[in-house]
């Protein structure tokens, strides 16, 4: 009998004792998406609550004015880049008579043969010719700056444009909050979507589990696994006081989510 119970005895420190835990399996990612700017809302397809985006538009707030703007936009800056074009072969003209007016002025201005008042016309007809290159040389810098602008508010717009296409590709649509007619401000709720191709479960471990835990296993629902937790906060929750939490990412949830996912980490 004391042989027995000195064998169970030296049994009982070999025994792993694991705390359980239970998280719901929700989703990798959820994204809480707001309209980007105001107007009225043209198509709300709420039918499509409950299936993946398959790239086509749940949410359509009107883009009319800012299609009209874009074009408006693009035709402007078309006509400034040719003007730009012909400017800088204007300028390219420019400057060659510039130099040569300057070659001129050099080999006359010591001449005798000169008088002083040819002398300063040719100086005047240099520095016109001068002043003209510096004129088209100005240009030139005004219509860049207006190219750039231009090409910036075609950006912003086309941004605008698509910001107010929601499509929500290869997310779950878990919920459509607007409907067709409706006017939204810039923050409203448009549509909350999901990535549903991987899961997440949130568990808050002691520190004697967070002690050599890369030495530990996971276990789900009694099952040993192969998964690690892609993050641990080793800094203790400010709710769940004395616990870490930890993130278990699943590579494949299955097709229901929120249910309870019994966790032990030993």
């Amino acid at each position: 009998m004391k042989k027995a119970f000195r064998n169970f005895f030296f049994l009982v420190p070999a025994l792993v004792w694991a705390q359980t835990h239970y998280a719901r399996l929700e989703p990798y990612q959820t994204y809480v998406i707001k309209a980007a700017a105001a107007g009225q809302v043209l198509e709300a397809h709420d039918a499509r609550e409950g299936t993946v985006g398959d790239g086509s538009v749940v949410v359509q707030i009107d883009d009319r004015v800012d299609r009209a703007q874009k074009k408006a936009l693009e035709t402007t800056l078309d006509s400034l880049e040719k003007t730009l074009a012909l400017t800088r072969k204007m300028a390219k003209n420019q400057a060659k008579v510039y130099e040569k007016d300057k070659r001129y002025y050099e080999r006359t201005k010591n001449l005798k043969t000169k008088s002083q008042t040819e002398k300063d016309r040719i100086f005047a007809t240099m520095m016109a010719s001068e002043n003209q290159l510096l004129s088209l040389k100005e240009k030139i810098a005004t219509l860049q700056k207006q190219i750039a602008d231009t090409k910036y508010q075609i950006f912003m717009l086309g941004d605008r444009i698509a910001k107010k296409a929601v499509r929500a590709e290869g997310l779950y649509i878990y919920k459509v909050a607007v409907r067709k007619d409706d006017y939204v401000n810039p923050g409203t709720l448009l549509v909350t979507a999901m990535d549903t191709r991987k899961g997440r479960l949130v568990v808050y471990l002691d520190a004697d589990e967070v002690e050599n835990i890369d030495q530990k296993h996971i276990y789900l629902d009694g099952k040993k696994s192969d998964l690690k937790f892609e993050k641990l906060i080793r800094v203790a929750d400010d709710t769940h006081i004395s616990s870490y939490r930890g993130e278990i990412v699943v590579p494949r949830p299955g097709k229901l989510f929120s249910r309870l996912v019994k966790i032990e980490v030993k």
